[in-house]
């Protein structure tokens, strides 16, 4: 990269961030970040009180408890968004009273139980999210220039920041900002990796083990960008025909792994009375959680079909609307659909496609597929993707956050078909005017 590229990735990324950020305060209100700012009363707990026995989940820990939140949400988010409001001035007596909001009753309860938190510590919750979120443009900058080179990073770094639905949750005061972030630094770190034959320097797979240890004390999902940097190292050794570098690599991956596994634990105090215990039940409450919502929310009661879930993972990269809320009830309030109406009119809620643009995009990151499995430093690319596609046909819930971690892989390969595209065209065109 010539200095003057540099210099223009970094305005180009500079403006990135700053239309990330400019939108915060614009974004439709969730009531999960009424949970989150709830949530957040943790940091208080462990860093103010110093109390981090208080922290703990009992062994036989129900869903019905609401210490069993401890067990399903990430710390980042919360610690981070206790700071922010620490540092504004707020005392976790300002916090929403628990539960954080009232899913069993309308909005004007909420209100009346004062769930939704005022403006001013709502925005200081959405801070670190969205500042998590902005740093992670540049991540994907670094992660689309190792798969494919410098066009490549320009289009997918300006594909995901425009993307609604990141731009919608990534501004949240919610889990999904942190998450994007460190899972994405993760994958970086194996492209870098792979990219400079560095398959045997112990520090970048610390980095690798200490990005995915963060990602998964981020949200829980965030496993699906660990596996997928992880499966991308495993497959550049493996095309390398080499037997004691894919067992040398093998083996790193298995301990990096543990080692995200131990720095996912330091992050958790929720698990720390007994890991070997606690971390099964985390698995059966969120599975409990999962059945419990499709119950209340599909009319089939257990979740989509099979083509249904085939459905969602073809058409939420690029053919779905931003998706607001998951309670249907919300497209009665008149506040939440005044904020939804603000939020499409603004130039700052991004890239809104319609029918032609979406499938224009879908078909990009189809055509991208063929580069990724011909070229052996992309191949891993693909091993992400699969690995992403088959976690997300478990998913029994047709919700547009759960698809978050599809997008970035969807992103990469459009912006490759879109690169090739370009690059051919400006070939044509100085054949044709007999242009060096």
């Amino acid at each position: 990269m010539t200095r003057w590229q540099l210099a223009a990735a970094a305005l180009w990324l500079v403006l990135l961030v700053a239309y990330v950020l400019a939108g915060t305060a614009l974004t439709p209100f969730h009531g999960d970040e009424s949970m989150q700012i709830h949530s957040s009363g943790d940091f208080a707990t462990l860093f103010l009180e110093r109390n981090p026995a208080a922290l703990g989940a009992n062994l036989d820990v129900e869903l019905a408890d609401p210490s069993s939140r401890r067990l399903l949400e990430g710390t980042i988010n919360n610690w981070t968004v206790g700071l922010a409001w620490y540092l504004a001035g707020y005392h976790p007596s300002d916090l929403p009273p628990q539960p954080g909001w009232l899913w069993g009753e309308d909005y004007d309860r909420n209100i009346a139980h004062n769930m939704r938190p005022p403006q001013a510590l709502l925005l200081s919750g959405r801070l670190p999210s969205t500042l998590f979120f902005a740093a992670s443009v540049p991540v994907l900058f670094g992660i689309a220039w190792c798969f494919g080179g410098y066009r490549v990073a320009w289009i997918a770094s300006g594909l995901y920041t425009l993307h609604p639905a990141l731009l919608l949750n990534g501004r949240r005061a919610m889990m999904e900002g942190p998450m994007l972030f460190f899972g994405l630094l993760t994958v970086l770190f194996a492209g870098i990796m792979i990219r400079r034959g560095h398959f045997s320097n112990r520090r970048w797979w610390l980095a690798l083990a200490l990005g995915g240890g963060l990602a998964l004390a981020s949200k829980h999902t965030a496993v699906l960008f660990l596996a997928g940097a992880l499966g991308w190292l495993w497959t550049a050794a493996l095309l390398k025909r080499d037997r004691r570098q894919l067992l040398a690599t093998t083996l790193s991956c298995a301990l990096c792994g543990l080692l995200a596994l131990a720095v996912f634990l330091v992050l958790s105090p929720a698990l720390w009375p007994g890991p070997p215990q606690l971390l099964p039940r985390v698995f059966q409450l969120r599975n409990e959680l999962a059945q419990n919502q499709a119950r209340a929310l599909l009319a089939s009661g257990s979740g989509m079909a099979l083509t249904e879930r085939i459905d969602q993972v073809l058409t939420q990269p690029f053919l779905r609307p931003p998706m607001f809320f998951e309670v249907p009830q919300w497209s009665e309030y008149e506040v939440i659909r005044a904020e939804i109406d603000a939020w499409l009119a603004s130039p700052l809620s991004g890239l809104q496609p319609g029918a032609v643009t979406g499938l224009a995009l879908s078909l990009f990151a189809l055509a991208g597929l063929v580069p990724a499995l011909r070229q052996p430093g992309r191949a891993g690319l693909v091993v992400w993707l699969g690995l992403t596609v088959v976690a997300l046909l478990f998913n029994p819930l047709p919700w547009q956050r759960y698809y978050l971690p599809l997008l970035p892989i969807a992103i990469l390969l459009a912006a490759t078909a879109m690169a090739q595209l370009l690059e051919l065209s400006i070939l044509v065109i100085k054949r044709r005017y007999g242009m060096p």
